[in-house]
C-alpha cells in the first residue's frame, strides 16, 4: 500500500483549509434590520400611535422583501431598506405585543429582529371597598378553588392532591348535599356550570373534567394548552379560563379550541396572577392570587374597569380560627338574588358582600 508522506499531508490540509475559507467567504450573509420606536418607550398608553423606523443593512446580494408583523399578524411588506410604518395601539389592544421585522434576500437568506412593547389601559379603574351583608359557615377543611351558584344552589370545587372534591352545598349551613372526589393524583382547580354540565380544571395536569350536573357522574375529559389551570367561569357561550398569568382564554365548550384571549391590564401595566373567575352581568370578576384584591375586567378588551379592596375580611375571622387560613379565593354571584359571595382557602366563613364605590 502506498503511504502518503508528511509533506503531502501538509499540502492536503492547507488545500482543505483554503477551500473551507473560500466557501465561508462565499456564503450568503443574513440581512440585518434594526428599528427604533418613536416615541422611544417600553410602555405606551392605548390610543398612542408609534412610528417604527426601519433600517436594513446588506453585506452582499439584494433584498427581495421586508415583512413587518405584530403578534404574528402581517402588517405590511416593502422592498425599501430604509422605511417606516405606524403601529396603531388601538388596533392591537392592551397587553404585551411583539413587533417582528423579517428581511429576506433574493437568494432566500433572511434575518429577523424583534421588539417587545407593552400597551396599558386608557382608563382608570373605579375603586371600591365593601360592606359585609351576611356571614355563613364554610368548611375550613376546604381548599377553595372554584365557587358558583346555579339555579339558586351553591357549588364548590376544592384543591390539593388526595383531597380535591366537587361539592353541592347548602348556603345557610355550609353542609354538603352532594360530592365527588377526584383521583388522588389530581389537584382540582376552578369550576363552572354550563349546559347542565360541570367543567373543572386541574392544576398542572393540563386536563379538565366534565361531570353531569345532576348526578356528578364523570362524563369526559378535555385537554388545554396552558401549563397550569387556575380559574374557570363562562358567559353562557364560552368557557373562560385563567392560568395564573395575565391571559384569560375563551374556549369553545364543545370542541375545546381556543376562540380568543385577552390580556388583563390596568393603566400602569399588565396584571398577572389572575385566579378565580366569576362572570357577573357582562363582566369578568377575578381575584388576584395572594392579595386581598378583586378586579373587574372588560371581557372584550382586557381592561380593568374596577378594583375592589377586600382588606380586613380575612382578619375579621382569623382570631377565631385555630387552623391555618390561606388566601382569598372564591367568588360566586347568585343571578336569582343578585347577591355576591366570597371566601378563601381553608376559611371557616363565607361572606355576602356589597360593593361601595370610593369617592374620587
Amino acid at each position: 500500500m502506498r503511504r502518503i508522506t508528511l509533506p503531502l499531508l501538509s499540502i492536503l490540509f492547507a488545500l482543505t483549509v483554503f477551500m473551507n475559507c473560500a466557501q465561508s467567504n462565499s456564503r450568503s450573509r443574513r440581512p440585518v434590520t434594526s428599528f427604533q420606536l418613536d416615541p422611544q418607550k417600553k410602555s405606551y398608553k392605548l390610543g398612542i400611535d408609534i412610528n417604527v423606523n426601519l433600517q436594513t443593512k446588506l453585506k452582499d446580494g439584494s433584498i427581495d422583501q421586508i415583512e413587518i408583523s405584530v403578534d404574528g399578524k402581517h402588517i405590511t411588506t416593502s422592498k425599501i431598506l430604509t422605511n417606516s410604518f405606524i403601529y396603531k395601539t388601538t388596533y392591537f389592544g392592551v397587553g404585551k405585543h411583539i413587533i417582528k421585522v423579517t428581511a429576506t434576500k433574493t437568494d432566500g437568506v433572511s434575518g429577523d429582529n424583534y421588539e417587545e412593547i407593552f400597551v396599558t389601559s386608557d382608563r382608570k379603574p373605579t375603586q371600591y371597598t365593601y360592606q359585609v351583608v351576611a356571614v355563613y359557615p364554610h368548611d375550613a377543611a376546604r381548599f377553595t378553588q372554584g365557587l358558583e351558584f346555579h339555579d339558586n344552589v351553591l357549588y364548590e370545587g376544592t384543591g390539593q392532591e388526595k383531597s380535591s372534591f366537587i361539592f353541592q352545598t347548602e348556603l345557610k349551613t355550609g353542609k354538603k348535599t352532594k360530592e365527588y372526589k377526584l383521583e388522588d393524583q389530581y389537584f382540582g382547580e376552578g369550576i363552572t356550570i354550563l349546559n347542565n354540565k360541570i367543567f373543572e380544571l386541574t392544576y398542572k395536569h393540563q386536563i379538565g373534567f366534565i361531570y353531569d350536573l345532576n348526578t356528578f357522574k364523570l362524563l369526559n375529559t378535555w385537554k388545554y394548552k396552558s401549563r397550569e389551570g387556575w380559574g374557570l367561569t363562562n358567559d353562557g357561550h364560552s368557557l373562560i379560563m385563567s392560568d395564573g398569568t395575565e391571559n384569560v382564554y375563551f374556549i369553545n365548550p364543545d370542541t375545546f379550541q381556543e376562540e380568543r384571549k385577552i390580556q388583563v391590564c390596568n393603566e400602569y401595566n399588565i396584571v398577572k396572577n389572575i385566579n378565580e373567575l366569576e362572570y357577573i352581568k357582562g363582566e369578568i370578576w377575578a381575584n388576584i392570587w395572594q392579595t386581598d384584591n378583586l378586579v373587574i375586567i372588560d371581557p372584550k378588551t382586557g381592561k380593568i374597569t374596577g378594583e375592589v379592596n377586600l382588606a380586613g375580611l380575612s382578619g375579621s375571622i382569623v382570631q377565631s380560627q385555630e387552623e391555618q387560613m390561606d388566601v382569598l379565593n372564591g367568588i360566586a354571584w347568585n343571578p336569582i338574588t343578585d347577591k355576591i359571595y366570597v371566601t378563601g382557602k381553608w376559611w371557616p366563613k363565607l361572606f355576602e358582600i356589597k360593593l361601595i364605590q370610593k369617592d374620587n
